[in-house]
């Protein structure tokens, strides 16, 4: 009786066409429905990317013989220089003249100051003054 369960094993087997598996057509190892890679994500699901921050703007502005000076500029920042006045002037760092900036009438000009605390004068105009902080990032 042995023999004969051992032989309808080898027959089954033989059968199937693998002696350590599942057969091949067994509904188990049909075709994978999965990808192997992972199935692409909808617009739902992915937030869409951050837009820049926009780079901050620091402006200077000249009107009525007077400089509107920011608070603070951090350093390599580019500045520009807006003058509304129809004359011209300068944006001057007094003393060590780190910066001497011309600027026409109705004009706008730009430029990047070191770290350091500038007294701001117009060459062609004595009585405008102000204060220029630029700050390490």
């Amino acid at each position: 009786m042995l023999g004969f369960v051992c032989a309808a094993a080898v027959a089954l087997t033989a059968a199937c066409g693998s002696s350590t598996g599942p057969a091949a057509d067994s509904p188990s190892m049909g075709p994978s429905t999965a990808s192997p890679e992972s199935p692409e994500p909808t617009t739902a699901e992915t937030p869409a990317p951050a837009a820049p921050a926009p780079a901050a703007e620091f402006v200077v502005t000249i009107k009525d013989f007077m400089y509107d000076v920011p608070d603070s500029v951090p350093a390599g920042s580019t500045i520009t220089v807006v003058n509304e006045d129809a004359e011209p002037h300068t944006v001057t760092a007094a003393g060590n003249k780190a910066f001497d900036i011309n600027v026409a009438g109705g004009a706008t000009e730009t430029f990047t100051a070191e770290a350091g605390t500038y007294e701001l004068v117009c060459l062609f105009h004595g009585n405008m003054k102000g204060t220029l902080v630029v700050e390490l990032p």
